[in-house]
């Protein structure tokens, strides 16, 4: 006979994943900032130079909106895991959370954002790595 039901396991499991998911936000934000400089910096080098230094002006663009669109995709999952989070800090309607990342994968795979999906995929394997 196990010592903790299933359902709490469950219920752990996810409390755990949500203050993951917390953390990456936060060290996010950080990260962002950093790419934010980075793209600043290489913006003023780019002028400077008489625009001769265009490669790493695109190369730090890039980077900063790599890293603004896995921290913009970050917080959309937040939110959506907060929508199914109870005021005592369970989880409910676990079914529909699933069906939910579900049809978001498919949704970004049709608009071909698979960095986007990518990082759902992460975070809905994790998701269903207690559920089975």
């Amino acid at each position: 006979m196990p010592l903790i039901s299933k359902q709490r396991e469950v219920q752990i499991h996810l409390s755990s994943l949500y203050d993951n998911l917390q953390s990456s936000v936060e060290k996010m934000k950080k990260e962002l900032k950093s790419h934010r400089t980075e793209y600043e910096d290489a913006c003023h080098l780019h002028i400077k130079s008489g625009f001769q230094l265009e490669k790493l002006w695109l190369t730090a663009d890039r980077n900063y909106q790599n890293k603004f669109r896995e921290f913009e995709t970050h917080c959309f999952l937040l939110e959506i895991l907060t929508d199914y989070r109870d005021e005592e800090g369970n989880f409910n309607h676990l079914d529909e959370f699933k069906l939910t990342l579900e049809s978001l994968l498919q949704q970004f795979i049709k608009q071909e954002a698979y960095e986007t999906c990518a990082v759902i995929k992460k975070w809905n394997d994790h998701f269903l790595s207690k559920q089975q």
